[in-house]
């Protein structure tokens, strides 16, 4: 044994105290790493990967992480969900360490594709309905939904269906109570909302359905239309946004109504089975139309259009007293859309995007786009993605646009979600940290659900297991 070899086997702390059966106090040491760190100690030596992979290291990392970090916790979930894992703890150290890994790993890849804009894409050809987009396309009308357990789209017959996103597997059917008193279509979807206790559908008879999300039991009907004295067949409920938390959800809805006027209701779901009150309702002056909403335990955000001044505006008000509290004047645009995120508003007109801190009512960052903007998103505090009329996704980097001084361009990448090279209608787009999803909606051909894939788990990354 040379002398610099033997000066670093006698300065090896663990394995010293390894040596002396303190092993106790070696895993009280390799407790305070994170995975990444725990990762590589275990390729320091034989002695160090023995003592991290027999000891019980890896199950109170797993469970520390699991306990601490959200990203951890929905990682799992979706591991579970689309390869079927046991998402409890295991009680063996081993299963531990490869449960660590294959969640650690996943977290890891998921990171460095949005960085460098790797991605997989699939299409989903069971999703399109034409019997739908021909008839009734409106704008926004053909949208989905997704979480991370679920996408849902309304059927035909004014069913709601869900596939499991992981598998794209049917998971379940919401069946509606058919409005046969009202004009033909009445029964279609207009808009969908759902979260992990119960699913929302307003429909263009003016009606909204809540479903029990585990049970499929259609719980409520609200007549929109008996609410606000109509005898009219067809008002479309045209917006709805679902907020809040188990106990306290809160239900946003836009009905437009004959007189060109749009009702904006809120509700307070405590139980889904009981009756829902009506806690605020306000009627907008005529020339005025709302082109998104959005609710959460304490604001309300509206996105209004003024059609005879040609101005439009984001509303911020209380939700406990449908007060406004600040007002946002953003570029006039007939397809204005708009994302909030802890503060920071990211509004989309015609060819603009801009970046606001609510809480001064600052623009901090404003980008040109070269088409129109029909989706924005806040995917992090890293990012930001949009989607223009010709079905370009653009990513952008959120980081620096919060700095304001900072003179680089903050387009990261572009991406093309098809391969279509023809005009689109208006694409509809969902997306998180996970992928983005897009319907192109083209004119006269309507096609499959096509999805952009920054987690790519059908590439199953090797795990390395310990030699027993």
């Amino acid at each position: 044994m040379t002398k610099e070899i033997q000066i670093r086997y006698q300065s090896d702390i663990v394995s010293s105290l390894s040596r002396r059966l303190m092993n106790d106090v070696v895993e009280e040491i390799f407790n305070y790493l994170d995975y990444d760190s725990l990762k590589n100690s275990e390729a320091v030596s034989v002695q160090w990967r023995d003592n991290i992979t027999y000891g019980k290291t890896w199950k109170k990392l797993l469970e520390r992480n699991l306990r601490l970090s959200v990203e951890w916790r929905d990682m799992l979930e979706i591991l579970a969900l689309k390869w079927s894992l046991d998402s409890s703890v295991p009680k063996s150290y081993i299963r531990c360490r490869t449960l660590c890994q294959q969640v650690g790993n996943s977290v890891s890849k998921l990171r460095r594709n949005w960085l460098e804009g790797r991605h997989s894409k699939n299409e989903f050809t069971d999703f399109s309905q034409p019997e739908i987009e021909s008839i009734f396309w409106i704008r926004g009308s053909l949208n989905f939904e997704m979480n991370k357990r679920w996408i849902g789209r309304g059927q035909r017959d004014g069913s709601i269906r869900f596939w499991n996103r992981w598998t794209l597997e049917t998971s379940a059917i919401f069946q509606p109570l058919l409005l046969t008193n009202r004009l033909l279509g009445c029964n279609t979807v207009r808009c969908l909302q759902f979260n992990d206790d119960i699913v929302v559908a307003s429909y263009f008879g003016g009606s909204i359905c809540i479903w029990n999300v585990h049970t499929t039991e259609l719980l409520q009907v609200l007549d929109e239309m008996d609410v606000a004295n109509y005898e009219s067949h067809y008002i479309p409920v045209n917006g709805l946004s679902l907020g809040g938390s188990p106990g306290n959800y809160w239900l946003l809805s836009c009905l437009s109504s004959p007189t060109e006027q749009d009702f904006i209701t809120l509700r307070l779901i405590k139980s889904p089975s009981e009756e829902i009150p009506i806690v605020h309702r306000i009627v907008l002056d005529q020339k005025l139309r709302v082109l998104q909403l959005f609710v959460n335990d304490a604001y309300v955000l509206l996105l209004i259009s003024d059609t005879e001044a040609k101005c439009d505006q984001i509303q911020i008000r209380s939700t406990a007293s449908m007060e406004i509290l600040k007002t946002i004047q953003i570029p006039y645009s007939e397809m204005g859309v708009f994302d909030y995120r802890k503060g920071l508003l990211l509004a989309g007109s015609r060819y603009e995007i801009q970046l606001w801190d609510t809480e001064t009512t600052t623009c901090i960052r404003s980008v040109r786009s070269s088409s129109s903007i029909v989706f924005v998103k806040i995917i992090s505090d890293k990012y930001w993605v949009s989607c223009n009329t010709s079905g370009k996704i653009e990513v952008w980097d959120l980081k620096y646009a919060l700095n304001p001084t900072h003179p680089r361009s903050l387009l990261l990448y572009q991406l093309d979600a098809t391969n279509v090279h023809c005009p689109l209608l208006c694409p509809v787009v969902r997306a998180d940290e996970y992928q983005i999803a897009l319907i192109p909606c083209r004119a006269k051909d309507y096609s499959e659900l096509h999805i952009i894939d920054f987690l790519q788990l059908d590439e199953k990354a090797a795990i390395d297991r310990p030699v027993d």
